[in-house]
């Protein structure tokens, strides 16, 4: 498995799940990182799995398909499962020069950003079997603007292990300087363009004018922290009722705390943490772009609004804040969904069965 970086975001997360997960019986697997140690290294390790950083200069794109070719040559590895857009590119040039493994790429998101992504991609994908998407979504996208075969794309969702979330205990609201009697909404993510913070701050401005006892918190880091910082100091009304939190790693315990989760972005791949809201047994109020739409059942798990549509989005929530028992209710039926349709075990599962189908081997049914 080959990924660019083991920081914790949601595409890094996924991988390591799978990997910890899959039969050492049947699969030796190798993890290699391109950048330099971060903190998902130690669950791979402590788990039995080699995982080897490269440590490339970002500044120097090549560096990585020389280390990752001669790290490559050292394993020998049958396949190669690669994970976010510099792995895939990284691990397609340098399999000719490692024993030509059959290459498996990963698209993690909608790329409606970086459309030179989307050329280098398609420039290079004859160079793997095809590629995993993370939705059908990122699937629909990658045939429709990104222009590759769809019958080299395969969808396989994440999955999510729910009983962390199951046995996870509400924060102390006052330890987080809310009140406690608020009707809380959060959204855990990246202070990202992508996330669509601007469209959550002017929805947010008009539901605590309609419903001053809502309250949001945000947690997360990323390149917007100097403007949220400035645009929540400069609006009082902002500034009273929306708390960033900053960098966290007790998410389950958050997304408990909350009463309804927020996922205002404008565009996705399959977000893991509507996955984790919905686990912890919160309704989702989201925008409708990839992942999402596949997730979120409207009036039956949360609701969908538009991206990039700020009225329409606080609408929802002020309909989500005003309907407390409904909230609770949507929030076990997206529980429900979770366990029955994205489990780890599933996700696991068919992994395995598409590599199997590629290295042609057998592949041991679900319940071995």
């Amino acid at each position: 498995m080959v990924i660019t970086d083991l920081d914790p975001g949601g595409a890094e997360r996924a991988m390591v799940a799978l990997a910890t997960r899959l039969d050492p019986a049947r699969w030796r697997v190798r993890v290699f990182c391109l950048m330099g140690p971060g903190p998902l290294v130690e669950p791979l390790r402590e788990a039995g799995i080699p995982c080897e950083c490269l440590s490339v200069n970002r500044n120097r794109p090549l560096q990585a398909v020389v280390r990752l070719a001669a790290a490559l040559r050292a394993f020998r590895p049958q396949l190669v499962q690669s994970f976010l857009f510099h792995a895939n590119l990284a691990a397609r040039l340098a399999a000719p020069s490692a024993g030509k493994p059959w290459v498996i790429g990963g698209l993690r998101v909608a790329e409606h950003q970086k459309r030179w992504h989307l050329a280098l991609d398609r420039a290079t994908s004859r160079l793997s079997v095809g590629s995993v998407c993370v939705s059908r979504g990122v699937e629909e996208f990658s045939h429709a603007i990104g222009r590759l075969d769809p019958d080299r794309l395969t969808v396989i969702p994440n999955g999510i292990d729910p009983r962390p979330y199951d046995q996870a205990k509400a924060l102390s609201r006052e330890s987080l300087g809310i009140p406690e009697t608020a009707h809380l909404a959060i959204q855990i993510g990246r202070l990202d363009t992508q996330k669509g913070l601007v469209d959550l701050l002017e929805a947010a401005r008009v539901v605590i004018e309609t419903y001053p006892e809502w309250h949001l918190a945000l947690a997360g880091q990323g390149p917007l922290r100097d403007w949220l910082a400035a645009r929540l100091s400069s609006e009082p009304i902002l500034r009273d009722h929306v708390h960033w939190l900053g960098q966290r790693d007790d998410v389950a315990s958050l997304l408990k705390t909350a009463d309804v989760a927020v996922l205002a972005s404008r565009w996705e791949g399959m977000p893991n943490v509507v996955l984790e809201a919905m686990a912890a047994s919160r309704a989702v109020v989201a925008t409708a772009v990839e992942g999402s739409r596949e997730l979120v059942l409207p009036g039956r798990t949360g609701w969908l609004v538009p991206p990039r549509d700020p009225a329409r989005l606080a609408l929802a929530l002020i309909e989500a804040a005003r309907s407390p028992e409904q909230c609770s209710s949507l929030g076990m039926l997206g529980r429900q969904r979770v366990g029955d349709l994205f489990s780890m075990d599933a996700t696991r599962t068919a992994y395995e069965q598409l590599w199997a189908g590629v290295l042609g081997l057998t592949c041991l049914p679900p319940d071995r």
